[in-house]
């Protein structure tokens, strides 16, 4: 059979890269990022594409990764073991086109001793497919004299793939195969080569079982080798294996530190060799609704004002062929409105000291029973700041700024309100007025007046808004527009403009004196029988019309009874009234009467 035995034995230490880089491999690719949401139809904002701005293939950088095969080291196409040993598959057809070295293959063979190469030719027909891969090596590369070059090596070495020594072929064994699925979905198609313990010539399972893995990434045509176990068979070709990459005439290769031709061990290490040539230039086109709107431009500015489709497409020059990503941008980038109401305004009413506090978070009422949990409200005095969201707001001092506000005039407070929920980072900017009414003047009217008898304080005439009544010039006590008129009695008027009451310190109320003069009676001289007076339990009243209303009142106006006996005559039961002087006004079809009444 084949192989020729060494007696020298190459040492090389063996050494690894102390950098790691991640173990996702990085795929063709091309993503918008969520743009930032504008707050208002028309406004502004930028959406932006990521993308890998791939480099040539006429280098490599190779690095030290985290052992972590994403695909399994079994299945595919499998190269047998009983059909021999030093095997080269079956020319394989790649569904996509793949850069080495600067040249573009879409075509390779997979051979039983650790490689893939590109080079089609040289190779003998075999039952296995070409017949033989070579095993017999010697020397570094890059080698212009080494046996198999266009080569991907992960290890390339002397297995031996016979049975015996496999033992167990439908685990034993060289397979291969793509993925066009999930992540791996065109235009990120891997294919994979796996040597899955398979033993080494002459040491056969003395050193233990090899096991590694080849992985082709379509676009970026980056390549991964993965070794789960790689143990030196130092009593043949002095324990000879490689991992690397090599062109086509072996100038140039690149090789991971330690791992060139020589006596090396390794388990559970991975490295990844990307292309680092000069770099691609991608073209980027933006299209809005299908509409091309913008070459080579990221990020794109954009002023949406309604909900559109943005997408991205990058295209490289890939080894002379094309390579095309796109992505699309759906989501909402206009924000829903706040659901908030315009705040009121708020006042105060002047006084003497000229400096004023007022609860201007009474207004977070806004929020319309929205979830204040949800929401934040921030006052300012400057409408830029509450723009900007600066670090001046009035309540960033302590929520009893809002309760207790000071200030002097008339000003502009600026409602910052941001919905935290949503995350748009939207704000809503409401502005309202905190206004010092002036000092109210008192109403206005006669300081002296008549009356009749039963008339009442609504009967004066008094000119203002909103009047109310006392009985004294300050302080005192309210009197209802129904107090009935006493004779030579003074009362004391004040009116309301914008909430605010003309008393205090700024203004004194209207003084208002009034004398009763008998009423003209000449059209109705028929009396009112009333008795007895004084009364104690029971009180008669007599007219020859029906009565309809008698209404009792207190010395201060308050009504303390009524009664509609609408007849011409009635008794009234007025044991449950206290002690003292009462006014009684009775209402007939034509006439009105006040009687002065002693309750014993």
């Amino acid at each position: 059979m084949k192989k020729n035995y060494f007696t020298a034995i190459l040492l090389l230490a063996s050494a690894m890269a102390s950098a790691q880089v991640s173990p996702v491999t990085p795929l063709l690719n091309v993503s918008i990022q969520q743009p930032s949401m504008v707050c208002s139809p028309g406004a502004c904002t930028e959406i932006f594409a990521e993308y890998i701005a791939p480099k040539a293939t006429t280098d490599y950088l190779v690095e030290s990764m985290q052992y972590g095969p994403s695909f399994p080291f079994t299945g595919g196409i499998v190269i047998p073991p009983s059909a021999g040993d030093d095997l080269w598959s079956n020319v394989f057809n790649l569904p996509f086109n793949f850069c080495f070295y600067g040249n573009t293959y879409n075509q390779l063979l997979v051979g039983t001793n650790g490689v893939i190469t590109f080079n089609l030719t040289g190779w003998s027909p075999g039952t296995g497919g070409f017949d033989y891969c070579p095993w017999s090596f010697a020397g570094n590369i890059p080698n212009a004299g080494f046996p198999i070059k266009n080569a991907i090596y992960g290890v390339y070495q002397d297995n031996n793939i016979a049975t015996p020594p496999v033992t167990n072929p439908t685990l034993q064994n060289v397979n291969y195969y793509t993925l066009d699925t999930g992540v791996n979905a065109a235009p990120n198609r891997v294919f994979v080569a796996n040597f899955n313990e398979l033993p080494q010539f002459q040491c056969n399972n003395a050193v233990g079982l090899q096991t590694s893995q080849i992985v082709l990434h379509e676009g970026t045509n980056i390549i991964e080798v993965f070794v789960k176990n790689r143990s030196a068979c130092v009593a043949w070709q002095a324990g000879a294996g490689v991992i690397g990459l090599q062109n086509a005439d072996g100038t140039v290769a690149t090789v991971p530190l330690g791992r060139n031709t020589g006596n090396w061990s390794a388990t559970n290490e991975a490295w990844r060799f990307t292309p680092n040539g000069a770099p691609l230039t991608p073209q980027l086109s933006w299209f809005i609704n299908g509409i091309g709107v913008a070459e080579n431009v990221n990020p794109l500015p954009i002023c949406p004002t309604t909900e559109q489709v943005y997408s991205a497409m990058v295209m490289y020059d890939n080894c002379g062929q094309n390579a095309i990503v796109t992505d699309e941008f759906s989501g909402q980038i206009i924000a829903d409105p706040l659901p908030v109401s315009n705040p009121a305004d708020l006042s105060v009413c002047s006084d003497i000291l000229g400096t004023y506090t007022l609860d201007i978070n009474q207004n977070s009422s806004i929020l319309n029973a929205q979830n204040p949990d949800d929401y934040e409200l921030f006052y300012y005095a400057n409408e830029q700041d509450a723009i900007n969201g600066a670090s001046n707001a009035i309540n960033y001092v302590s929520d009893a700024a809002l309760s207790a506000y000071s200030f002097t005039t008339d000003l502009t407070i600026y409602v910052r309100v941001e919905n935290f929920a949503s995350g748009s980072g939207c704000a809503t900017i409401l502005p309202f007025q905190i206004i010092v009414v002036p000092p109210v003047s008192p109403p206005t009217g006669n300081a002296q007046q008549n009356f009749t008898s039963g008339q009442t304080l609504a009967d004066l005439a008094v000119n203002g808004e909103n009047i109310t009544w006392y009985d004294q010039a300050t302080e005192g006590n309210e009197l209802p527009s129904n107090t009935v008129l006493q004779n030579n009695t003074t009362y004391y008027a004040s009116q309301t403009v914008n909430n605010c009451e003309s008393r205090g310190v700024h203004s004194t109320r209207l003084a208002v004196t009034v004398s009763l003069v008998l009423a003209n009676q000449s059209f109705d001289n028929r009396a009112i029988s009333v008795y007895p007076n004084p009364a104690n339990d029971r009180l008669n009243i007599a007219f020859s019309d029906n009565l309809r209303s008698i209404a009792v009142y207190n010395t201060i106006g308050q009504m303390v009874a009524m009664y509609q006996p609408n007849k011409k005559e009635t008794s009234l039961d007025i044991s449950g009234l206290q002690a003292g002087i009462y006014f009684v006004k009775i209402n007939t079809a034509s006439k009105q009467q006040t009687v002065k009444i002693i309750k014993e």
